[in-house]
């Protein structure tokens, strides 16, 4: 059966004065009139069928084609009928055709990485959160000797992002101590020395407790909206103004509380970044909420406050949690 459709598919092609050229491979499986729902990766228009392939051969990615003859269409795919078979569907003016055999899912080994926890999402809506290998590169058209690995969260305000700083206190007991810190804390810019200040780290976290930190040169490539989640105070999500932290420009910020986890204040979110010799701060106007203060000189200590009461934070976090926390995510 198999090999009459090929045939079939060959003398359409044909038809079509479409050059079956030796760059074409071996093994194929092809069907027309018949389509695959879901797992697109791109589409656009093509002059030739033979095109639509060659696309789909220069993204490691893509394991199979539809192509839409009504509308000169093809569709790249990251799966195949084997795979979803139930996502096959009779479809007049169509072709489907498997290009290579699927292997891995996308983002699941160095061979086959995704661009960005962001840029997965927006093509595979059911993502899941979890470790994917990355490139930053796009289009993908060849193996990534640059891929590494991140940990993509799918789920908070429409997910797609990607965790570059993971971190705990040094003295959550009596938190507005001078000698509380976060630690680890990221190469930022600011005045580190071994001795007065948390430990650094340049080791990209695969988990909201591995408890370090991306290269702080690479937070940049993974866009300019940040989520700050923590086990102590309320999730704030916040898109850059004039404000910057992976460029490392204070300013405004527009920010919006995406999940409360205090009772007080749940509402209410920072409106400007503040770099200071310490580190950097969410405020509400002059007010802390978020300070990643990584140092224990006398005028700094890591506000958390869901309200944002005191110039220089309060106590409003939660208290008597077992692993306090936070984190930092970019998309």
């Amino acid at each position: 059966m198999k090999s009459q459709l090929v045939f079939v598919f060959i003398l359409f092609l044909l038809k079509h004065k479409v050059t079956y050229a030796t760059m074409w491979p071996t093994k194929q499986y092809s069907e027309k009139d018949v389509y695959l729902q879901g797992f697109t990766l791109e589409s656009f228009t093509v002059d030739k069928v033979f095109d639509c392939h060659m696309k789909c051969e220069d993204h490691i990615l893509c394991t199979s084609i539809n192509i839409i003859l009504t509308e000169n269409k093809c569709e790249l795919k990251y799966s195949t009928k084997a795979e979803h078979p139930a996502n096959f569907t009779i479809r007049p003016n169509t072709i489907y055709m498997e290009v290579r055999d699927y292997i891995k899912a996308p983002g699941s080994g160095k061979e086959k990485p995704v661009v960005s926890c962001s840029w997965w999402k927006k093509i595979e809506q059911n993502a899941k959160s979890g470790v994917y290998w990355i490139t930053l590169n796009e289009p993908i058209k060849a193996f990534q000797s640059s891929a590494f690995q991140v940990f993509c969260e799918m789920i908070t305000d429409g997910g797609g992002w990607t965790l570059v700083y993971s971190y705990t206190f040094t003295r959550y007991s009596t938190f507005k101590s001078t000698s509380n810190a976060v630690t680890p804390i990221p190469n930022w810019p600011v005045a580190w020395s071994p001795m007065g200040w948390s430990p650094q780290s340049t080791t990209t976290p695969l988990s909201e407790s591995s408890y370090s930190a991306m290269e702080f040169k690479l937070w940049k490539n993974f866009g300019t909206e940040y989520l700050l989640k923590s086990s102590i105070t309320n999730w704030v999500a916040c898109v850059e103004g004039t404000g910057s932290l992976v460029r490392w420009v204070a300013g405004s910020l527009t920010c919006r509380v995406v999940n409360a986890i205090t009772s007080p204040c749940t509402d209410v979110a920072p409106n400007k970044l503040v770099l200071l010799p310490c580190g950097p701060s969410y405020n509400k106007d002059d007010k802390f909420q978020f300070l990643l203060d990584g140092s224990s000189t006398p005028d700094c200590w890591p506000a958390h406050d869901p309200c944002g009461t005191s110039p220089f934070g309060s106590s409003n976090h939660k208290t008597n949690v077992a692993n306090p926390s936070g984190t930092v995510y970019i998309r």
